[in-house]
């Protein structure tokens, strides 16, 4: 009986241990193509699996640092944010609970709230390692003696094991942080009367240290190790910021500046330029021939790129010549109603003004960023037109490549005198 148990634990490691040799080789013939390949080829749904496969191979080695770099690749502005966008979409598809899992602790360690990922966290429960069921008893030898019965431990090894293998305690506590929805400025000190000395961008980070008495303000540590301040309300605060303490070492508020003298009044200056951008519009979904089904977007055909151009009262100004910088192609007002001209876009153009009505060359200012590459529209300019709500949606229109050179933009000009 003995024997035929030794036999039954034998194949049990063995098959284990034949199952996680071929997990491994599977790994490292499958993830070093994935890495081998451009990245920004894969399909939206391509670039979710490559989550997965990071999150699971995080979940199984605890390697914080290679899982960080793998998901750097992808390019996203917002690893903890990505992370959760996999994890929500992967939900919707009952995928594996051991996926959701390995998504949520990746999401965690990223920085991610914790409270909308405890669907998918393991509730860690006891281990009854400390009343294992007793081992089958051996049979006493011929002569009757028992104390060959109490050095048997080989019965607790399982035991061993199975509490090694328990994961909630390896999760890593996120340090409290603040996020840039978009550039704010980084001041010395917690107020706008001091200076400004650094800034961070739409999509930065950085570990919150301390805080103002006020608890308006929060105190930050800057890449190069160096301490500054942003303000609470501009900035978006994740983890458990309750524990803060207020700073020690805030500077003195700097001297108020001694008012200047009104100054004595001069006639106005000529302007610096005699044509101003005043505005700059990408074309909505529907202006373009697009429409929405439900939340799927169906693109336009157009590539406009039209100039608008009015006199310092706001009326349309005909016959003035406006250049395509880029495509070094010029058009004159009128010819497409009123103060209008119009190009059609390639990859992308910028406009200015080169010569008045009269003929007369011109200072104007320029209007970039005219593209056709969804890649390189900004989230202002993608809400303001409603192709997207948010940061989250915006980028998915990126990754998705959406509208591909089928975008139509207006540019505004207005001569200053």
């Amino acid at each position: 009986m003995k024997n035929k148990k030794t036999s039954l634990w034998l194949i049990a490691i063995v098959g284990i241990a034949a199952g996680f040799l071929m997990g491994l080789w599977a790994g490292s013939q499958w993830l070093p193509r994935m890495q081998a390949a451009q990245l920004s080829d894969l399909s939206g749904e391509e670039q979710d699996q490559y989550v997965t496969l990071v999150a699971l191979g995080y979940d199984a080695t605890g390697d914080f640092e290679n899982a960080s770099a793998q998901l750097a690749r992808l390019k996203a502005p917002n690893q903890a944010l990505l992370v959760s966008g996999v994890l929500e979409r992967a939900a919707k598809t009952d995928a594996p609970a051991g996926y959701l899992t390995a998504l949520a602790r990746l999401a965690l360690a990223l920085g991610a709230p914790e409270a909308a990922l405890k669907p998918y966290l393991p509730t860690p429960t006891p281990q009854a390692t400390a009343t294992p069921l007793p081992p089958s008893p051996t049979p006493a030898p011929a002569t009757g003696a028992q104390p060959t019965a109490t050095p048997q431990p080989v019965a607790q090894a399982p035991t061993a094991t199975a509490t090694a293998t328990t994961p909630p305690t390896a999760t890593p506590t996120p340090k409290p942080m603040v996020s840039a929805d978009k550039a704010v400025n980084v001041r010395s000190g917690p107020g706008t009367n001091y200076p400004v000395i650094a800034s961070l961008d739409g999509g930065d980070q950085a570990v919150i240290v301390g805080q103002n008495p006020a608890g308006d303000w929060w105190q930050i540590r800057l890449d190069n190790e160096k301490l500054g301040w942003v303000l609470g309300s501009i900035v978006t605060a994740q983890g458990d910021t309750g524990g803060i303490p207020v700073a020690s070492n805030i500077p003195a508020p700097p001297p108020t500046p001694t008012p200047a003298p009104p100054p004595t009044p001069t006639a106005p200056p000529k302007p610096a330029v005699d044509f101003v951008v005043k505005s700059v519009r990408l074309w909505g979904p529907q202006e373009n021939g697009g429409w929405f089904d439900g939340p799927s977007l169906h693109c336009g055909e157009k590539r406009q790129l039209r100039a608008i151009v009015v006199d310092a009262n706001g009326q349309p100004l005909n016959g003035v010549t406006v250049l395509g910088i880029y495509s070094n192609v010029e058009q004159v007002t009128g010819s497409k109603g009123p103060g209008m001209a119009e190009w059609i876009l390639g990859d992308g153009d910028g406009l200015r003004v080169v010569r008045d009505v009269d003929g007369r060359q011109v200072v104007s200012e320029t209007a970039e960023g005219l593209v056709t590459d969804p890649h390189r529209i900004s989230d202002e300019a993608f809400i303001a037109a409603g192709y997207c709500t948010d940061a989250a949606s915006c980028q998915a229109l990126r990754d998705a490549n959406a509208c591909h050179g089928h975008y139509s933009w207006d540019v505004t000009f207005q001569r200053t005198y």
